[in-house]
């Protein structure tokens, strides 16, 4: 039974990180075919919703499971959403964390 419990938390992890690829590849897709397309309030409409059904359904299916995978695939959405953040927007992942709050004078 805890291996089973596990192999579905490692799992809900995966799905998770699959989720947030496709839900910011496609936010990505978006953003760089949005200036070209013939109207682009409809792409920009179905693409939103498309994402985010897609991503919420994902995390229903996984809430399916109980809360810690659900917490699994949580953390594989956030750490990837993170990663790509970090290493797209010309600041390192060693960076973020060093970071320190704004200092005020």
């Amino acid at each position: 039974m805890l291996i089973s419990n596990l192999m579905i938390t490692i799992a809900a992890f995966g799905i998770g990180l699959l989720l947030s690829g496709i839900h910011f590849g496609g936010l990505w897709l978006t953003v760089r075919m949005l200036p070209s397309t013939q109207r682009p309030r409809l792409f920009f409409w179905s693409s939103y919703l498309g994402r985010y059904g897609i991503t919420l359904w994902g995390f229903v299916q996984v809430m399916g499971y109980g809360p810690l995978p659900f917490v699994s695939a949580f953390l594989g959405f956030y750490l990837l959403r993170t990663y790509a953040l970090a290493n797209h927007c010309g600041m390192g992942m060693l960076e973020i964390v060093k970071m320190k709050g704004i200092e005020w004078k």
